[in-house]
């Protein structure tokens, strides 16, 4: 398992669909904890992509991986969002522009601030 993997796994975690959540009216609170947990999970793809890629083996490189899984379903969970919840909000974006428009907006906004 290659970087690939980490992005894979974080690719999976955001656009996953979950068939019980029903697409809703996304608050602006939830959209914050949605961009919180976001900057987190691609922190933490940077952080493990290396890790995975010299890992000796596929066994280690697959450990790794689901370390990093971990530690994502974690940071969305430390954000206030289930994992469900966090997938809801990542399919609706892919269907609405305006929705993503305001999480893009949210992740400037916190980038200008640090």
């Amino acid at each position: 398992m290659k970087p690939t993997a980490i992005y894979s796994a974080a690719l999976a975690l955001a656009l996953a669909v979950s068939s019980a959540f029903a697409e809703t009216a996304v608050s602006d609170a939830q959209l914050q904890k949605f961009a919180d947990a976001y900057r987190s999970i691609v922190t933490l793809s940077q952080e493990y992509a290396p890790k995975i890629k010299s890992a000796a083996d596929a066994a280690a490189a697959e450990a790794i991986n689901v370390e990093a899984q971990s530690k994502m379903v974690a940071a969305v969970q430390s954000a206030g969002l289930s994992k469900e919840e966090y997938q809801g909000i990542a399919t609706q974006l892919r269907n609405d522009p305006a929705l993503l428009q305001r999480v893009n907006d949210m992740l400037k906004s916190a980038a200008a601030n640090q």
